[in-house]
């Protein structure tokens, strides 16, 4: 089982896989609508207007990653999302049923406050709760659905892409609040601050980083540098056919033990020396903007 975990504005988590599932505590059957996105509330009302809402933003955030990627939905693809009332039901929850493996249960359990939701490719759904910072239910869902979509139509996403595509997208649909333009431009901020500190994670190290190496590196940095790395290939168009190439090529049954550093070093224009160069370049020029580059969706040429 793959659990994705929203970390608030900050990172996820991709964590390794769970013993078996016990004797299922929901079901499907908790799932209404006929739509793309179909809903389980648990202990409050979700309103016809916010599943409205919802479904909009997921049907935009579906066509940006179709736009970007290039692939066809899946015709069969539903977006399913269980979104408790209290936090005290999502943590039982999580901790009984979806988080099944005891000793990482209970070293998971302290972190599960910070824990904003997630996708499991076990279940495929998405689960979460109401949430007390006004605005962040709905980036959480979209980034969680990021996850769900990516699931759905790839076998192998490296965690860096996978990570880093779902905080720009989640964040790209609307022009954000004031609050989140803060915590962006704090993001900014902190990457020049390593940077100038060199204090960045290694490229080549989170290029490569699997399911349990990932999961060990420091979450603050590898999530914003996943995020940043995403925006710099989503920049021009040279930099995101590299990165649809490394894409595709992990695809392949045969290509299943790929680096994701030695693609880059083909792949991308320069090679992985030019990329580093670029992306240590594009986080100095972000940190100087006024609206940095992650406020907005850069739709890419066709």
């Amino acid at each position: 089982m793959i659990l994705c975990l929203a970390l608030l504005l900050l990172a996820c988590a991709v964590l390794p896989p769970a013993a078996a599932a016990p004797a299922p505590a929901f079901s499907e059957k908790d799932f209404k609508g006929i739509s793309r996105c179909q809903f389980a509330a648990h202990g409050f009302v979700l309103s016809p207007q916010a599943e409205l809402a919802i479904s909009d933003s997921v049907q935009k955030l579906l066509d940006r990653h179709q736009a970007v990627f290039g692939f066809r939905t899946r015709p069969d693809f539903r977006l399913r999302m269980r979104i408790f009332g209290r936090f005290e039901d999502y943590r039982d929850a999580t901790l009984n049923y979806y988080w099944t493996n005891a000793a990482e249960r209970k070293a998971f359990q302290g972190r599960l406050s910070s824990v904003a939701g997630y996708y499991t490719s076990l279940t495929r759904e998405i689960v979460t709760w109401q949430q007390q910072v006004p605005g962040s239910l709905g980036t959480t869902l979209l980034h969680e659905a990021s996850h769900a979509i990516m699931d759905a139509h790839y076998e192998d996403v490296p965690l860096w892409l996978l990570e880093g595509s779902a905080e720009y997208f989640a964040f790209a649909l609307h022009p954000p609040g004031e609050m989140n333009q803060i915590l962006l431009r704090h993001r900014w901020t902190v990457l020049n601050q390593w940077l100038k500190e060199d204090d960045l994670l290694p490229l080549r190290r989170l290029l490569d980083a699997d399911d349990i190496e990932f999961k060990q590196l420091d979450p603050e940095k590898a999530y914003a540098m996943s995020w940043s790395l995403f925006q710099l290939l989503m920049s021009s168009d040279p930099n995101r056919r590299a990165m649809l190439a490394l894409l595709h090529e992990r695809q392949s049954p045969s290509q299943t033990s790929l680096e994701s550093s030695d693609q880059m070093r083909r792949l991308y224009p320069g090679g992985l020396r030019r990329l580093e160069n670029d992306w240590h370049a594009w986080i100095r020029n972000g940190a100087g903007m006024t609206n940095p580059p992650s406020i907005r969706f850069i739709k890419p040429k066709d």
